[in-house]
C-alpha cells in the first residue's frame, strides 16, 4: 500500500485505497459510519493539491442542498489550512446543474423562473379539485354508500381525494424523470384520469413562463441530445466527476452523470444501498447505484465504522444476514444488501462493549401507552448518563409530536424537536420572521419588542436580562427609540447588555431607514447583515428566493404582504425547505425527537425506537394493505405509475408481483428494513427497540418480524 497522503490523518486501509484512485469509473460501497464523505472530501483535495488538477476542473453531485453546503465548507477548509489560495465551487444538485445547462444555451432559458415546491402543491390542489368536481360520474359511484354510516361515506370521500392528488403528483414527477409529456399518457386507467390534469398544470407552467424541479433535469438533458456544440462544451466543463449519496440517485440524474462524465470517463460514486429511504418521497430508484458497482470495473467497499459499539454492529449484521438469506418473502431478499460492518482497524476506536447494550421491550397497552414509557426511558437516561445524547426515533411525524407532548408533561426541558426542521433552520427562519412582521407594522411597539426578542442572542443581549428590556420598549414610542435626533434620546443604563439593546436597535433603525428601496434588497441586507455562516446565509437565500418566485420584486409590494406571505411559507409549507440544511449536533444531555427519516446522517449515543410493529414493518401485504379498501384495496398511485414505467424504455421498474399493488407493498416493505437499518446505525452504544401490544384502535397488533428475529437471535424469548 503507498503512503498515505495525508500523513497527519490515520487512515484505515479502505480509505486509503480510494485516493490511490486514478481515473476512471469507481464505484464506493459505504457502510454507516464509515466516513464515506470525509474520504470523498479528502480524494478532492488530494486531486487539488498533490495532482495539480485545478478546482474547478472537479464536479460534485449532492443530493441535498445542504450537503453541497457541507461540503464546500470542510473542502475550503483543508485547502485553506493548506495555504491554497484558490476555492473549490463545483459542487451542485441535480436542479442547479440543470439549471446551468440551461442558462448555456441561447434563447427563452435566461430568464428562468422556476415554481417552488409550496406553489407547486397550491397549483395541483387546485387543478385536482377542478377535475373531480367536473368528473364525479367517474369516481363517485366508486364510493360505498351507507345511509346509516354517513360520516364514513364523508371519510372515504376525503381519501379518495387525497389519494387522487398523491397518485396526480407521483404521475407527473415519475413522468417528467421518465421524460414523458402529457400528450405520450394514454387516456385508459388511473393513468387516464391524471393524464388530463398533467395537461392542465403543463399549460399553467406556460402561461406563467415557468419550469417546475423535475423539468429542469428533462430540459437540460434534452438539451444536450439535440445541440452537439453545447453538449461539447458541458461535457468540457470538468476532467474528474463525484457523486455523494449516490443511493438515492435517480434515473434522470444518472443520464446526466454519464453525458457529462462521457469525455473524459472519470466517475466517481459514493454511496449504501442500505441507506436508500427516499423511494417513497421521490423518484429515487436504489438498484441503479447497485448496478452501478457490479459493472464498474473499480469497487471498493468501506466497510469499518467506528460509529457504534459491538453489540450495535451485532444486532445490524444480523438483520442484514437474515433479510438477504431467511426472508420469507424470496423478493424481499434484494432489500438489503450483503455488506456487513465490522470495527473499525484504525482511527477513533468503536466506543467499547462495556458501554454497548441493545434491549427490546414489549409494552402493555396502546402506541400512546408505549410512547409514554419510551419518554421515561428517554428522560431517566438522560438524568442517568448526563454527558451522552439521546433520542427517540420514530415513523412518524404523528408518533413524534405524541412523544414530544410526554416529555414535556414530564418535565424534560432539554428536548429538541427535529420532526420538521433543525433548531438552527428554526432561529433563523423566526428571526426573520420578526424583523419582517415589525417591518410590516413599524409603529407597533410590541412588534419591535417581538422583533428585539428573536435578535437578543444574535445581539449578544442574555436572556436572563431581557425581559425588563423589553417591558420599556413595549411602553416606549418606536419612533423615540429608533429615531432620538427628533426627540430627547432615551438614557440606557450603563451595563454591557443595554449597550447591545442600543446597538441592536440603531441597526433596526438602520434597516427601516433603507425601507426605501425595493423590498428584497432590504431584505438581501438584512440576511447579509445577519449571517456569517454559509448555511445560514443559504436558509436566508432560500426564503427570499421564494417569496420573490411569488411576490416578484415591484417596488409597490409592500411589506404586509412579504409578512403574510412569509408566514404562508412557514405554516404550509415548510417542510419544502430542505431538512438537513443546517448542520445540527445533538449535544450532551438532550433528548431529541425525530422521524426515521431525518435522522439519517446523524448519530446518537442512546437510542429508541418505538413501534417496531408489524403494521410499521411489514412482511406480508395483509399486515398493511397499501391500497383503498372500498376500491378492493387497489392502490390507485401504483396501477397509474405502473402503466406509466411500461411507457418508457428509460425505467428501471421490475414487476415482481401479481399486481402494482403488490409491488407497491414490496416497495414499501424493503423500503422499511432499510428504514429498520438506519435506525439501529444510528445508536453510539444502547439501543432500545419497542413495540405496543395494542393497535391505536386498541386491538391486539404483533411485533413485526425482524423485531421477533433479532430478538430471538439474541437469546431472547
Amino acid at each position: 500500500m503507498a503512503a498515505s497522503p495525508f500523513p497527519q490523518l490515520i487512515l484505515r486501509p479502505e480509505q486509503q485505497q480510494v485516493l490511490t484512485y486514478q481515473s476512471g469509473q469507481l464505484g464506493i460501497a459505504a457502510v454507516p459510519g464509515s466516513g464515506k464523505t470525509f474520504i470523498l472530501e479528502l480524494l478532492i483535495v488530494d486531486l487539488i493539491l498533490k495532482r495539480g488538477v485545478p478546482p474547478e476542473r472537479i464536479g460534485v453531485f449532492t443530493y441535498m442542498r445542504s450537503a453541497r453546503v457541507n461540503l464546500l465548507h470542510r473542502i475550503n477548509q483543508r485547502l485553506q489550512e493548506a495555504g491554497y489560495p484558490d476555492r473549490f465551487t463545483q459542487a451542485f444538485t441535480l436542479h442547479s446543474l440543470a439549471l446551468r445547462v440551461l442558462r448555456e444555451a441561447p434563447g427563452p432559458w435566461e430568464e428562468l423562473s422556476i415554481l417552488e415546491g409550496y406553489e407547486q402543491e397550491r397549483l395541483l390542489t387546485r387543478l385536482c379539485r377542478a377535475w373531480l368536481n367536473s368528473h364525479t360520474h367517474l369516481w363517485e359511484p366508486l364510493i360505498p354508500t351507507d345511509e346509516n354510516f354517513p360520516q364514513k361515506v364523508a371519510q372515504n370521500r376525503r381519501r379518495f381525494r387525497r389519494s387522487f392528488q398523491e397518485m396526480v403528483q407521483a404521475v407527473i414527477s415519475t413522468a417528467k424523470n421518465l421524460r414523458l409529456g402529457p400528450e405520450a399518457l394514454p387516456r385508459e386507467g388511473y393513468l387516464g384520469w391524471a393524464a388530463p390534469v398533467y395537461d392542465a398544470y403543463q399549460a399553467e407552467l406556460r402561461r406563467r413562463g415557468q419550469l417546475d424541479y423535475d423539468d429542469l433535469g428533462w430540459q437540460a438533458m434534452d438539451l444536450l441530445e439535440r445541440d452537439a456544440e453545447l453538449r461539447q462544451q458541458v461535457q468540457s466543463w470538468y476532467d474528474y466527476l463525484f457523486e455523494d449519496e449516490a443511493q438515492d440517485s435517480s434515473p434522470l440524474q444518472e443520464e446526466l452523470l454519464r453525458l457529462l462524465s462521457q469525455r473524459t470517463g472519470n466517475l466517481v460514486r459514493v454511496g449504501d444501498p442500505n441507506q436508500s429511504i427516499m423511494g417513497t418521497f421521490t423518484t429515487a430508484e436504489p438498484r441503479l447505484f447497485r448496478a452501478f458497482c457490479q459493472a464498474s470495473p473499480q469497487i471498493i467497499s468501506l466497510q469499518e465504522s467506528s460509529r457504534s459499539a459491538p453489540q450495535i454492529l451485532e444486532l445490524a449484521n444480523r438483520l442484514v444476514d437474515w433479510v438477504t438469506r431467511e426472508h420469507p418473502i424470496p423478493a424481499l431478499r434484494t432489500a438489503l444488501a450483503p455488506q456487513p460492518i465490522r470495527p473499525a482497524s484504525a482511527g477513533s476506536p468503536n466506543p467499547p462493549a462495556s458501554e454497548g447494550q441493545v434491549e427490546f421491550r414489549c409494552v402493555s397497552g396502546t402506541p400512546e401507552r408505549e410512547l409514554q414509557e419510551v419518554a421515561q426511558w428517554a428522560l431517566a437516561a438522560a438524568q442517568t448518563f448526563p454527558d451522552q445524547t439521546v433520542a427517540i426515533l420514530v415513523t412518524t411525524n404523528e408518533l413524534g409530536g405524541k412523544a414530544l407532548d410526554y416529555l414535556r408533561e414530564m418535565g424534560g426541558e432539554r428536548v429538541v424537536d427535529l420532526l420538521r426542521g433543525s433548531p438552527s433552520q428554526r432561529r433563523v427562519l423566526l428571526q426573520l420572521k420578526g424583523v419582517i412582521d415589525w417591518l410590516a407594522e413599524p409603529t407597533s411597539s410590541a412588534r419591535l419588542a417581538a422583533a428585539v426578542d428573536r435578535l437578543a442572542d444574535w445581539a449578544g443581549i442574555p436572556r436572563t436580562e431581557l425581559e425588563p428590556m423589553l417591558g420599556w420598549i413595549r411602553a416606549s414610542l418606536p419612533e423615540r427609540l429608533l429615531f432620538p435626533q427628533f426627540d430627547p434620546a432615551p438614557v440606557l443604563p450603563e451595563s454591557p447588555s443595554w449597550q447591545s439593546l442600543g446597538r441592536l436597535l440603531r441597526t433596526l433603525a438602520s434597516w427601516l431607514r433603507a425601507g426605501r428601496s425595493p423590498w428584497p434588497e432590504v431584505l438581501n441586507v438584512i440576511v447579509q447583515s445577519l449571517y456569517r455562516k454559509p448555511e445560514e446565509l443559504f436558509v436566508g437565500c432560500y426564503v427570499l428566493n421564494q417569496l420573490e418566485q411569488v411576490l416578484g420584486s415591484l417596488p409597490e409590494t409592500d411589506w404586509q404582504e412579504v409578512a403574510q406571505e412569509f408566514q404562508v411559507i412557514l405554516d404550509r409549507r415548510l417542510h419544502n425547505l430542505p431538512s438537513e440544511i443546517l448542520a445540527f449536533n445533538p449535544e450532551p444531555g438532550t433528548i431529541t425527537v425525530a422521524t426515521l427519516h431525518r435522522a439519517k446522517g446523524l448519530e446518537w449515543d442512546q437510542v429508541f425506537i418505538p413501534q417496531v410493529s408489524a403494521y410499521e414493518f411489514p412482511t406480508h401485504y395483509e399486515e398493511r394493505p397499501v391500497g383503498l379498501r372500498f376500491l378492493e384495496d387497489v392502490d390507485m398511485k401504483a396501477e397509474a405509475l405502473a402503466q406509466l414505467r411500461q411507457l418508457s424504455p428509460r425505467s428501471y421498474w421490475d414487476l415482481q408481483a401479481n399486481s402494482p399493488t403488490e409491488q407497491a407493498f414490496l416497495d414499501l416493505a424493503a423500503e422499511r428494513l432499510r428504514l429498520l437499518y438506519v435506525g439501529i446505525t444510528r445508536s453510539k452504544r444502547r439501543l432500545t427497540l419497542s413495540v405496543s401490544t395494542q393497535s391505536s384502535y386498541g386491538k391486539e397488533q404483533s411485533p413485526a418480524l425482524a423485531f421477533r428475529v433479532l430478538r430471538h437471535s439474541f437469546g431472547l424469548n
